[in-house]
């Protein structure tokens, strides 16, 4: 997975860089939830198809990691294969 390593003109933990999606939104996608010490690693899908990993404890939600979106994914996270 490659992390995201500019915000294009957008605080960091705001929104997804590559659509706007807010990161304090409820997720496009659950893709699995894993309960930690501390308290629960989310890896989520972003509408663009951003995969992000969310650390969830006592200090709320923050967003560890993200991926760019897969190739031949529309805005709508539904790749078109071409």
């Amino acid at each position: 997975m490659t992390s995201t390593a500019h915000t294009h003109d957008r605080p960091v933990g705001d929104a997804c860089p590559y659509c706007g999606w807010p990161d304090r939104a409820e997720p496009f996608q659950v893709v699995s939830r894993h309960g930690t010490a501390a308290g629960h690693t989310v890896w989520t899908r972003c509408g663009c198809g951003s995969l992000q990993m969310r650390v969830v404890d006592a200090c709320g939600m923050k967003v560890a990691s993200r991926s760019r979106p897969a190739a031949g994914v529309t805005s709508g996270g539904v790749g078109c294969g071409v």
